[in-house]
């Protein structure tokens, strides 16, 4: 397993500034927003993001995030595939990350569950062609929320688990895995070739209802989230890729970005060490 740090987390930082200081607490791969990348290729520096990745020895783990592909319109989902076209020819080549995270719609009307799944089933078909175009694989994450048109991850398995491509995975976050009250055995089922991504955070003792993204904090540091169970589970997949932590908690933001990430990794070996299966481990 690896240790990476999600842009998010040091959202103030500029690109460059944010893999610097990862680089700098210990993490190997970062990920990075997608339109801060957007940013260095429209300023000039994405050359100069490649040199501080390849200085620092950090691994580009994914792009975060293309969001709301599922249920749109056909014509902005084709705005999208350009999109995504772009993102690999332009960027992701230059920074070696073959890796894009694309989040589901929500559901601002009802539609059928089947509809949604068959919907949702031939968009990440057509993103994953246009990803496998650059050698790009797409990671598919669901979110917990209620509002979400697909919020647990037995939804998000039947979905990519029936396409059985091999530049299409899972990307779980313990969030929202927490939130959609997801069991530990379904993702224990799942096998590690599937999933290419690990988002680890935790939540405060709060009504699930209530918590939305900004109320993350750093795993095993007062949180509720029973990760060691996840952990557990994610070992009898014989998943071994990155575990990255993403918060987007505003309170982080405001301090000092380098304590954050050495918080951040401390708490993340923490929890690996706790849970009694990495022990050892990176």
């Amino acid at each position: 397993m690896f240790l990476g740090l999600n842009e998010a987390t040091l959202l103030p930082l500029d690109a460059l500034t944010f893999a610097e200081v990862a680089a700098t607490a210990g993490f190997e791969g970062v990920e990075f927003r997608i339109e801060r990348t957007e940013e260095c290729l429209r300023r000039g520096k994405l050359e100069d993001l490649a040199g501080v990745l390849r200085s620092r020895k950090l691994s580009a783990v994914s792009l975060n995030a293309l969001e709301d592909f599922s249920l749109v319109s056909a014509q902005r989902f084709g705005r999208m595939l350009e999109k995504v076209e772009f993102l690999f020819s332009k960027v992701c080549g230059e920074i070696g990350c073959d890796l894009l995270v694309a989040v589901p719609s929500l559901l601002r009307t009802g539609k059928a569950q089947a509809l949604v799944i068959e919907k949702t089933r031939k968009r990440l078909e057509e993103l994953s062609r246009v990803a496998g175009e650059y050698g790009g694989r797409i990671g598919f994450e669901f979110l917990g929320f209620r509002e979400c048109s697909v919020n647990t991850l037995e939804k998000a398995w039947e979905i990519v688990g029936g396409l059985n491509l091999e530049n299409l995975g899972l990307v779980i976050d313990t969030f929202h895995f927490y939130l959609s009250d997801s069991a530990p055995e379904t993702l224990a089922r799942i096998p590690g070739r599937s999933i290419f991504l690990i988002h680890v955070n935790d939540a405060p003792p709060l009504p699930k209802n209530g918590l939305k993204d900004a109320h993350r904090v750093f795993p095993g540091r007062g949180g509720v989230i029973p990760l060691g169970s996840f952990l557990r589970a994610l070992r009898e997949t014989g998943y071994d890729g990155y575990l990255s932590v993403e918060l987007f908690n505003e309170e982080y933001w405001k301090r000092d970005p380098e304590r954050v990430a050495a918080e951040a990794l401390s708490s993340l070996k923490s929890v690996l060490e706790s849970s009694g299966i990495f022990r050892g481990q990176r």
